[in-house]
């Protein structure tokens, strides 16, 4: 005669140690969201934007640090540093630096987007004019770019100011919460030597993390900078 199944059976010690371990792994996943969960509003939320217009900075440089010594080499007064080829008269605007590096081949007209940033429109691509002159149709202008170039010349140290966010006037407090593309909570920098930093609101006057502007001076303007900030002091 069969036995009766029993349903009061105990768990077996292997049982014993999936449970446990699953018990853990829970526990772990709830430590490690409670800082998510908890923190301030906005906290934690401009890192991968951040990180992302780091990105594009350094492709901008790339393209830029390419130019210069390629001029220098082939005696060709049409490419350079952004500094040298204003004072050349070749350029005037943030909108001709963009023809520069499209009719030179160092970006294409699609790769402009990488100038965007949160809050900007990203340039829609378009096509450039034949010779020498040639200019983008549609015209790249300031409305595309979340970043300001500065006026590098070739003389400049490497710890001059190249590329900077335009929530961040040079020397000046970051206060205005709406400023794009990351209001007051920070900023990015990136100097002709090719080192890139993020910096927090409190850093904004910190002079030895930002570097220098094109030429020394500590005032932002049309003389530094392609695209400054047009409240600058």
């Amino acid at each position: 005669m069969a036995s009766p199944i029993r349903l009061d059976r105990g768990f077996t010690f292997a049982e014993l140690l999936a449970h446990l371990a699953i018990v853990s792994a829970l526990g772990i996943l709830v430590i490690l969201a409670l800082p998510w969960l908890f923190r301030p509003v906005g906290v934690g939320l401009i890192k991968s934007p951040v990180i992302q217009c780091i990105s594009n900075a350094r492709q901008i440089y790339l393209a830029s640090i390419s130019i210069a010594p390629d001029g220098t080499t082939n005696q060709d007064p049409s490419l350079g540093w952004p500094g040298d080829l204003k004072a050349k008269g070749r350029i005037a605007t943030l909108g001709d630096y963009a023809n520069v590096l499209v009719r030179s081949g160092y970006l294409k007209p699609g790769d402009l987007k990488i100038f965007s940033g949160p809050g900007c429109k990203s340039y829609p691509g378009g096509t450039l004019g034949s010779g020498s002159n040639g200019v983008l149709v549609p015209a790249f202008t300031d409305e595309y770019s979340a970043l300001k170039v500065y006026l590098v010349k070739d003389v400049d140290p490497s710890n001059t100011l190249f590329l900077a966010s335009k929530n961040y006037t040079y020397n000046t407090p970051l206060n205005d919460p709406k400023a794009k593309p990351f209001g007051d909570t920070g900023f990015i920098v990136l100097r002709k030597g090719g080192d890139a930093s993020s910096l927090k609101k409190k850093q904004a006057q910190s002079l030895q993390f930002i570097g220098q502007l094109p030429g020394g001076g500590s005032v932002e303007s049309a003389e530094n900078c392609l695209n400054p900030d047009p409240t600058a002091p």
